[in-house]
């Protein structure tokens, strides 16, 4: 997809990290994902911010790929990471 701000959200956003572990979506969650139409990606936000989190658009590739650099960058090995 050319532009993935074209993709709508497709489902629910989920809340990942933070500490809370009822996945309610609270301002401990953290950030929030849910994926795109056509399986163009993922949408994230920021659930502190409520309803005026911006919502950013990623592809799976972007998402990955990010993620391997914050691993790194707190020195985790990303050569066995589960995610491709």
């Amino acid at each position: 997809m050319s532009d993935l701000y074209k993709a709508k959200i497709a489902g629910p956003f989920t809340a990942l990290c933070g500490g809370a572990s009822d996945n309610d979506g609270s301002a401990e969650d953290c950030m929030m994902i849910a994926p795109l139409t056509g399986g163009a990606g993922y949408a994230m936000g920021d659930t502190k911010l409520g309803d005026d989190s911006t919502v950013l658009h990623y592809t799976k590739a972007e998402l990955v790929t990010g993620a391997k650099q914050i691993l790194a960058m707190f020195g985790a090995d990303t050569t066995t990471a589960a995610v491709a």
